[in-house]
């Protein structure tokens, strides 16, 4: 499926951003971002895909590398960071498939999940580790703002300053 691989190498970069043209644009977004571009592409093929919400500690997901700054290292190795995770459910003709397409290639080498190795069939690799099903929704935009508001004053920031120093590390890379 040569869609999910195209939007799975976009860059990741959590801004707040999921406008599908902008994240097509700048071929950079966060996971719903991007996956809000992986199903609408999955639907003008003429395919059955909608995208489902986990939530779970997306720190305690990413890989720590000597090459990231301290803070960055010290959320990975620390973990705790509340977030509310996208990816696409696809219906194929072997049964529902969860598509993660969060990882762009180039991570690989830092230990990230990039699920470079899918062939079309099966499940690939979550970027976290679900503690909840939050179920599945057309309007990914305004209901994941809305679970963001839901979280604590303190989780919130926390999530923020996360995805902020992750972002600024990833940007470093191109």
């Amino acid at each position: 499926m040569a869609c999910y691989h195209e939007i799975r190498n976009f860059n990741y970069i959590s801004d707040g951003v999921r406008d599908p043209k902008t994240v097509i644009d700048r071929q950079a977004g966060s996971c719903s971002g991007k996956h809000i571009v992986l199903r609408d592409c999955l639907l003008a093929l003429g395919e059955k895909a909608s995208i489902e919400t986990v939530e779970g500690d997306f720190a305690g997901g990413i890989p720590d590398h000597e090459t990231m700054p301290g803070a960055l290292r010290a959320y990975a190795q620390e973990g705790g960071v509340r977030d509310f995770h996208q990816f696409v459910v696809w219906e194929s003709a072997s049964g529902a498939c969860r598509l993660d397409a969060t990882w762009p290639d180039r991570l690989e080498m830092f230990g990230f999940p990039v699920n470079s190795d899918w062939q079309g069939q099966g499940d690939t690799r979550l970027a976290l580790k679900p503690d909840r099903f939050c179920g599945q929704t057309e309007d990914i935009q305004h209901s994941k703002s809305d679970l963001i508001l839901g979280l604590a004053p303190a989780e919130r920031s926390r999530r923020e300053a996360f995805l902020q120093v992750l972002s600024r590390w990833l940007e470093s890379l191109h």
